[in-house]
């Protein structure tokens, strides 16, 4: 039997960098600006000590208050250091005040799925694809909602996903084993959705997204394995001796949860 992996997804982290960072110079009093601890700050990040960039900020968001823009941006350096509950600790502060900040709901919801609450991320990503209605909040969205096997919810996300544009520099990563792969954005979004209606005993429209996933990436390998893996199987199923059937089993059981 072949298994089937579920796609690991990873945030467009240079956009949300440069987009929460430049927040930070809103409004900033010139004097803040000469601030000890944002002059180290500001050289931690030259030379790409996020470390010292964590500490600095700390000490100038412990003297100044966390009612500023720099504690979006530690809420960002922590999730890059992948110190998901330091940084769902501060987006969530942060929201208090800006609850409509996509850059802070985006990393709240994915520090909640790191965190091993996927339940709460949906929530967060329903309302976060509900405003941006963002080829990438579906893709984060439907991978919740099939890894929870709300294949339903999934299913009604991909269909409205299939509406949005697409461009070609639209990628993704994804991994096999200990490589990684990268693809379309759009492929991966049909191969989840081949996967919810498999699992819903759909499995010739299931069967026609991964083909859909591979037509527009030949090299996409989970996508490849997902469609040898039917193939498999219904060569299996045409060769069932009826004196003594057999249950040929399905191509997938359950994804690799990372």
């Amino acid at each position: 039997m072949i298994e089937m992996k579920k796609i690991v997804s990873v945030l467009l982290t240079l956009g949300l960098c440069t987009s929460v960072i430049a927040q930070t110079t809103k409004g900033v009093p010139v004097a803040a600006k000469s601030n000890a601890h944002l002059k180290v700050f500001n050289q931690a990040m030259i030379t790409g000590d996020l470390g010292a960039a964590i500490v600095a900020l700390n000490y100038y968001i412990s003297e100044q208050g966390g009612d500023n823009n720099y504690a979006d941006t530690l809420a960002m350096i922590y999730m890059q250091q992948g110190a998901y509950a330091q940084c769902y600790y501060w987006s969530d502060k942060r929201l208090a005040a800006k609850p409509e900040d996509k850059n802070l709901m985006e990393m709240k919801g994915i520090s909640l799925e790191k965190l091993q609450q996927p339940k709460e991320a949906i929530a967060i990503f329903e309302k976060l694809y509900a405003k941006t209605q963002s080829p990438y909040h579906a893709y984060k969205l439907m991978g919740l909602q099939y890894s929870i096997k709300r294949l339903a919810e999934c299913i009604a996300t991909a269909n409205s996903a299939e509406k949005l544009e697409f461009k070609p520099e639209f990628v993704m990563t994804y991994n096999v084993g200990d490589e990684m792969g990268r693809t379309y954005l759009q492929a991966g979004i049909f191969n989840i959705h081949g996967l919810a209606l498999y699992d819903l005993d759909r499995k010739a429209e299931g069967k026609a997204y991964f083909e859909r996933a591979v037509a527009l990436d030949s090299n996409f390998a989970l996508a490849r394995q997902n469609l040898e893996a039917i193939k498999v199987i219904e060569g299996k199923a045409n060769k069932v001796d009826p004196n003594n059937p057999q249950n040929p089993g399905s191509p997938a059981n359950k994804p690799k949860q990372n």
